[in-house]
């Protein structure tokens, strides 16, 4: 009570009268934060009535911890979140999706009481990054903020999380194509093989030619190729964390993978491995980073202006469309570019499938017409 006392202090206002406050009194730590709760209130007539009010406060914090459910702000909650979230997922994925969260979600969320996070709220956040970003973005903010508040509901601050019944807005899709057709990426190879090193032209024609992604093409070693058979194996990806650019596994199960190689892309990989015979097995086939691609993807299109402009994802896009021109099956295209399952490469590559529909109408149409 000592203590108490003298955290309790007379003062006049300004119609000179007597009045008592607290001043910065600890009553405890939040019981999920650790932070320390210190109350601090004016106009208390009695100094009795003061000791009461400090009292009742430490009494609910002894019950249920100093936050009630009407303070805690998503911020709050989201450190609380992050604390388990990084034990259960790989560094490269913690890392990506905390940047997602510092780029937009805290920006929005942060100081918004949980309680008050209702549909109308949520919609307006949808809405906003709608008149930015494309629907699978859209999608994956919207999944962040859903484990964020789900979370909420399981410390029972909240009953309902309001995000899980908003609508994505219905958008205008860009017509750009981030892929070639076989012409023009036949041209794309022909005129980088001519105008820039042999190891930039045998980076993309292997980006081209397999469809694997820019991390595991930086991860390849020599002993990853095995020119006999003719395959290319998959194991490993390189990636960028907050401690920098490291090797580490595939990005998922099914990302480890073998992939058959053509004659030409062998014989191409062969040509450029003996310039490198001294080179021990385990050594980088070409010593990259993910942004080391992106700047010699600048350089080419900055060189060749007329080039239609792809992204280095693109590549990868341009792979997938070609297998299936060619009469690959979606399953086999799925298995080859190490997607999880069929639903992804459908969901990645739907301009296939409406591809093939207009492709089953005119065929049917000519059939009739016969």
């Amino acid at each position: 009570m000592k203590g108490l006392i003298k955290m309790i202090k007379e003062y006049i206002d300004k119609d000179n009268k007597k009045y008592y406050e607290i001043k910065n009194h600890y009553i405890g730590k939040d019981i999920f934060t650790g932070r320390e709760k210190r109350i601090s209130r004016k106009g208390f007539r009695t100094k009795r009535e003061a000791e009461n009010y400090c009292i009742k406060l430490k009494g609910e914090f002894l019950e249920v911890g100093f936050k009630s459910n009407q303070d805690y702000t998503f911020q709050d909650v989201y450190d609380l979140w992050l604390i388990q979230y990084k034990r259960k997922v790989k560094d490269t994925t913690y890392y990506t999706n905390t940047k997602y969260f510092e780029q937009h979600i805290l920006a929005f969320f942060s100081n918004i009481k949980v309680k008050d996070i209702k549909l109308v709220i949520c919609q307006k956040f949808i809405d906003k990054l709608a008149k930015t970003f494309k629907k699978s973005t859209i999608q994956r903010y919207r999944t962040l903020v859903n484990m964020v508040l789900d979370y909420a509901i399981k410390l029972e601050i909240i009953t309902t999380n309001y995000m899980k019944y908003t609508d994505i807005p219905r958008q205008v899709e860009k017509s750009k194509e981030n892929y070639y057709s076989k012409h023009e990426l036949l041209e794309f190879l022909e005129l980088v093989k001519n105008n820039f090193s042999f190891d930039i032209y045998c980076m993309f024609r292997v980006l081209a030619f397999t469809g694997i992604r820019r991390g595991e093409l930086c991860a390849l070693t020599w002993k990853d190729f095995d020119f006999k058979n003719k395959t290319l194996t998959i194991n490993k990806n390189m990636t960028f964390t907050k401690g920098g650019y490291k090797i580490s596994e595939t990005k998922t199960k099914a990302s480890n993978r073998v992939i058959y190689l053509d004659n030409e892309t062998v014989d191409i990989l062969k040509q450029f491995r003996k310039e490198s015979t001294f080179l021990p097995l385990d050594t980088s086939v070409f010593n990259l980073t993910t942004q080391k691609i992106n700047y010699y993807s600048k350089i080419i299109y900055d060189k060749l202006p007329n080039l239609k402009k792809v992204s280095v994802h693109g590549f990868r896009h341009t792979h997938a469309t070609l297998l299936y021109e060619s009469g690959v099956n979606i399953k086999d295209i799925s298995n080859r570019l190490g997607h999880s399952n069929i639903k992804t490469t459908l969901d990645v590559y739907t301009h296939l499938t409406e591809d093939k529909k207009k492709d089953v109408t005119e065929k049917f149409s000519k059939f009739m017409s016969m």
